[in-house]
C-alpha cells in the first residue's frame, strides 16, 4: 500500500481499517433476526486520492446516506452488517480499455471487502445463515469475494441465502468460480440475483457487459416476459447523499429483460425527470434499488422465508 494508506487522521484513527473496531464499520447491528445482510455500498467518494478516506466525516456520511437508501430493504427481514471500506473513489482515471476493477484503488477496496467479511464471518456472524447484498462499486467488490472465498467452502454455499448483486454484469464465469447459480426465480435459494436497469432505448453504459445475467425484479423471471407497471409494488425515492426519504410511487414503471443484452429495461412514467448523473441517455444505474424497492424488500423476506423452511425440512 501507499504510505498515505497507513497515515494516522488527527482523530488517531489508521486510514487502514481494522474490523475489530467497530469505528470501521457502518453499523454493526444488535443480533434480533435468524439470518443476516452483509451489505457493501456503491461509489460515494470523490477523494482526489483515489480512494475513499474513511476518516472522513463527510465521507462517512455519504456511506450512511446510500446505506439509508438501500440497504433499508433488507432492514426488515435481517441483521444488517455494514463494513466501511476504502473504495475507489471517482477521481480515479482509466484509459479506455481499461475496466475498473483493473485498478490498483478498486482492488485496494476490494481487499477491505474480503477482510470485513473474514471478520464477520468468525466474529459476529455466530453460524447464521447470511445474504450478502451490494451496489455497483460494492457489487463489483462481492463479485471477488465469492470468486476468491465461496468456490471451495461448502459450508459459506450452504449458508448463503441469496446473494443480491445488483448493478454489475455477473457472467458465467463469475458464477463457476464462486460454485454459485443464477436465480432463475423469486424463492430459490443460494443463488444470485442480479441486473442492470435501463430504458428501452438506451444502448446501455459501463457496467453491463456481454455475458451478463439478469433476473426481472417484478416477475422473478429470467426471459423476455412482459411485467406491467401494474406488478410494481412501489418504487422509493432517496436523497442518496443524505439518506433522506423523498417520495414513494405504486406501480411506477414496468419491466422486461433484453435477451440480447441481458439489460433490464423500464419505461418510466411520462413527464418524469430524473438525475442519471454521468451515465448515458437512459442508463438508470442509480435508480437500481429505487425503482423496484418494495418487490426487493418482498423478496428478501420470501428468500429467508424459503432458506429456513428448507432447513426446517432437513432437521425434522
Amino acid at each position: 500500500m501507499d504510505d498515505d494508506s497507513s497515515a494516522i487522521d488527527i482523530e488517531g484513527h489508521s486510514l487502514e481499517p481494522d474490523y475489530a473496531d467497530s469505528y470501521y464499520w457502518l453499523t454493526i447491528p444488535s443480533v434480533q433476526k435468524e439470518v443476516d445482510v452483509f451489505y457493501v455500498y456503491p461509489t460515494v467518494s470523490s477523494s482526489p486520492d483515489g480512494f475513499m478516506d474513511i476518516t472522513s466525516d463527510d465521507e462517512r456520511a455519504l456511506a450512511q446516506g446510500i446505506f439509508d437508501a438501500q440497504a433499508s430493504v433488507y432492514t426488515s427481514h435481517a441483521n444488517v452488517f455494514a463494513p466501511l471500506y476504502r473504495q475507489m473513489s471517482t477521481q480515479v482515471t482509466m484509459a479506455p480499455d481499461m475496466l475498473a476493477t483493473d485498478t490498483e484503488e478498486f482492488k485496494r477496496g476490494a481487499v477491505d471487502v474480503q477482510e470485513a467479511f473474514e471478520y464477520y464471518i468468525t466474529n459476529l456472524n455466530e453460524g447464521r445463515p447470511f445474504i450478502i447484498a451490494g451496489h455497483s462499486q460494492g457489487t463489483m467488490a462481492l463479485i471477488e469475494l465469492i470468486k476468491n472465498r465461496f468456490g471451495d467452502d461448502e459450508d459459506l454455499r450452504n449458508r448463503l441465502v441469496a446473494a443480491y448483486l445488483i448493478g454489475y454484469t455477473v457472467t458465467d464465469a463469475d458464477l463457476e468460480a464462486a460454485g454459485l447459480t443464477a436465480a432463475q426465480g423469486a424463492d430459490d435459494t443460494g443463488v444470485v440475483v442480479t441486473y442492470n436497469t435501463q430504458s428501452v432505448t438506451s444502448v446501455g453504459g459501463p457496467m453491463l457487459m456481454a455475458g451478463a445475467h439478469c433476473i426481472n425484479p417484478l416477475n422473478w423471471k429470467t426471459d423476455d416476459t412482459y411485467a406491467p407497471a401494474s406488478e410494481n409494488m412501489g418504487a422509493r425515492f432517496y436523497n442518496d447523499s443524505t439518506g433522506e426519504f423523498l417520495r414513494e410511487v405504486e406501480n411506477y414503471s414496468d419491466a422486461e429483460i433484453n435477451p440480447e443484452t441481458g439489460a433490464l429495461m423500464t419505461t418510466i412514467p411520462e413527464g418524469e425527470e430524473l438525475d442519471i448523473g454521468a451515465y448515458p441517455e437512459g442508463v438508470y444505474h442509480r435508480y437500481d434499488y429505487a425503482f423496484w424497492y418494495r418487490n426487493l424488500e418482498k423478496n428478501v423476506g420470501d428468500r429467508i422465508d424459503a432458506y429456513l423452511n428448507q432447513m426446517a425440512g432437513s432437521n425434522s
